[in-house]
C-alpha cells in the first residue's frame, strides 16, 4: 500500500508538471533557413556526379596504359627460346642479395 501511494505521488507530480509546458516556438526564418539548407545538399548530391565519372574515366585510362606498357615491353614468345626454368634462375641470379659460396670460401681460408 506505502508503494502504491508512493507511486501515484509521483505521477501527479509529473502530470501537473506537464501542464505548464507550452507548444516549442522559433523565429521567424527558421523555415526559410531550413529549405535552404536542404537545396544546398541537393545541389551538392547533383555535382558529386562529375566526380565519380572523373574517377572510373582515370582508372580506365591507367588501365589501358598499363596494357600498352605491357604489350610494348613484354618479349615476344616466339623470339626469346627461354623455358620457365631459365627465367627463374635468371630472376633469382638478379635479386640473390647473399653469396652463397660464402661460408665455403670461408672455411678453405
Amino acid at each position: 500500500m506505502k508503494n502504491q501511494n508512493h507511486t501515484d505521488r509521483e505521477v501527479e507530480k509529473t502530470l501537473a508538471s506537464l501542464d505548464g509546458i507550452e507548444r516549442a516556438t522559433t523565429d521567424d526564418f527558421f523555415y526559410s533557413r531550413v529549405s535552404a539548407r536542404l537545396e544546398k545538399r541537393s545541389k551538392v548530391k547533383e555535382s558529386s556526379g562529375f566526380g565519380v565519372a572523373f574517377a572510373a574515366a582515370a582508372v580506365f585510362i591507367m588501365l589501358v596504359l598499363n596494357l600498352i606498357s605491357i604489350s610494348q615491353y613484354a618479349p615476344a614468345s616466339d623470339t626469346t627460346a627461354t623455358t620457365r626454368t631459365e627465367v627463374v634462375e635468371q630472376l633469382a641470379s638478379d635479386y640473390q642479395s647473399f653469396d652463397n659460396n660464402y661460408y665455403q670460401t670461408f672455411e678453405e681460408e
